[in-house]
């Protein structure tokens, strides 16, 4: 199948470059590659670099061994008749031969075979992409106070893992304190805390994802921001705008699903002034997708946080992110929650908050997020994972090299203990007047 793409740069000059291995693929492998490399330019450097190894190896590898590889894929499109669609841009050939493949009740059987041919190959990306040595990365979440925790079940999904660490939480009866100490203070002229810019090359390497403002107003207040953050409140008049932009679409009719995605990628709607703190094209179309691929993301807050948690450790792997779930509001009637409505006024059901039900939530959402974390080569096996609630005395801390259970810390530690561990894992030069690291975590 010969592909016509406009693709510009180094997008481009690999599609030339590897033009014969390419040609050699399956076309639906073929069609997704280059659809890939369409998106180059709001690609993240992780996902970039994915890219070029994947190229390199599949260049490398012998014709004949090539072939047997994608064989089954092949023999999928030979007998839906993929192989035969006259198509030649890549995204429209691949929804179309995944319709194809639907139609003919072979798209299962064909996803298996991807995924088996991308098992082979993946061992082989991994080693040269996360090498043994590469650095410690870190992941903390926050349950933010008003949270209704229960203290009995407390990070029940982690049972039989990690240690718990009591905290003495002198000084952080308030957010603010509480965020200040875990953290320490911004550094003038650096623009974030010393945990950040001692250990991270660009604001890309460090994240903060939450459902209010609170860590932004204490970790990200400085300009030009060294952190990039993503707050579900200060999205608000975004999140506005977009659900407004895809409900006239929807009053306006739409051909296909496909189609609905295709004019929700291609809308350029732009947040206020301020509202990001790290405001690069690629976090714009980052937070278009989030909303618009999450399920719930543009309904609640939590949700979002989670989502887009994901979607960060997935595609900008971060070496640092720390999280911060907030309470949410009790769920509305179905009729009310329909995705993309704009609910008449006397639609509108009074506003509560659902301490305990957002309890129940982020349990979970805390657990998909670790989840999705250990199932990434960047982080597994290189990973401190923290869990902490601003109205509670204990931590509970997992390490991804070392995540069985361990006896409970005896002794209470300070946040600035759990401060100076953090900086310990991550090889970051001490600050002054922080703690001791918590051995019972750092081993």
């Amino acid at each position: 199948m010969q592909f016509t793409s406009p693709l510009t740069g180094a997008a481009a000059t690999l599609a030339r470059q590897y033009g014969e291995t390419l040609a050699r693929l399956p076309a639906t492998v073929h069609a997704f590659i280059l659809v890939e490399l369409a998106k180059w330019p709001l690609l993240f450097a992780p996902e970039q670099r994915y890219q070029r190894a994947l190229l390199e190896h599949l260049s490398r590898t012998p014709p004949h061994e090539l072939e047997q590889a994608v064989a089954g894929i092949a023999r999928i499109e030979a007998e839906s008749g993929v192989a035969r669609l006259s198509e030649h841009d890549p995204a429209r050939f691949q929804d179309a031969s995944q319709a194809l493949l639907r139609t003919r009740g072979l798209f299962v059987g064909w996803r298996g075979e991807v995924d088996a041919f991308f098992q082979t190959i993946d061992p082989s990306l991994e080693a040269a992409l996360y090498p043994a040595d590469a650095p410690r990365r870190l992941v903390v979440q926050i349950y933010g106070s008003g949270i209704g925790v229960q203290r009995d079940r407390l990070w029940k999904p982690f049972k039989g893992m990690g240690v718990r660490v009591p905290l003495d939480l002198e000084g952080a009866g308030t957010t603010e304190g509480f965020l200040r100490q875990l953290a320490g203070e911004v550094e003038a002229g650096r623009g974030a805390p010393a945990l950040f810019t001692r250990t991270i090359d660009s604001p890309l390497d460090g994240w903060i994802v939450e459902s209010d403002a609170a860590l932004h107003a204490v970790y990200g207040a400085a300009t030009p921001a060294a952190l990039t953050g993503l707050s579900y409140s200060r999205l608000r008049p975004y999140r506005d705008d977009l659900t407004r932009a895809l409900y006239h679409k929807v009053q306006d009719g739409v051909d296909s699903p496909q189609a609905f995605a295709a004019y929700a990628r291609s809308l350029r709607i732009v947040p206020p002034a301020g509202t990001l703190l790290n405001p690069a094209d690629i976090l714009l179309a980052f937070v278009r997708d989030v909303l618009i691929t999450g399920n719930g993301t543009l309904l609640v807050n939590n949700t979002f946080v989670e989502w887009a948690a994901i979607q960060a450790l997935r595609r900008a792997q971060p070496r640092i992110l720390i999280t911060r779930f907030g309470v949410r509001d009790k769920l509305k009637p179905f009729s009310s929650m329909v995705l993309f409505s704009q609910p008449r006024p006397t639609d509108h059901v009074p506003i509560a908050q659902d301490p305990a039900g957002s309890f129940i939530d982020v349990e979970q959402l805390s657990y998909y997020i670790w989840l999705n974390a250990e199932k990434n080569p960047a982080y597994r096996s290189r990973t401190l994972y923290l869990f902490l609630a601003e109205d509670v005395d204990e931590m509970l801390a997992i390490r991804s090299d070392a995540p069985a259970a361990a006896p409970r810390r005896a002794t209470a530690a300070r946040l600035a203990d759990v401060r100076a561990t953090m900086a310990r894992w991550l090889d970051a030069p001490a600050v002054q007047g922080s703690g001791q690291p918590i051995a019972e975590v750092i081993g």
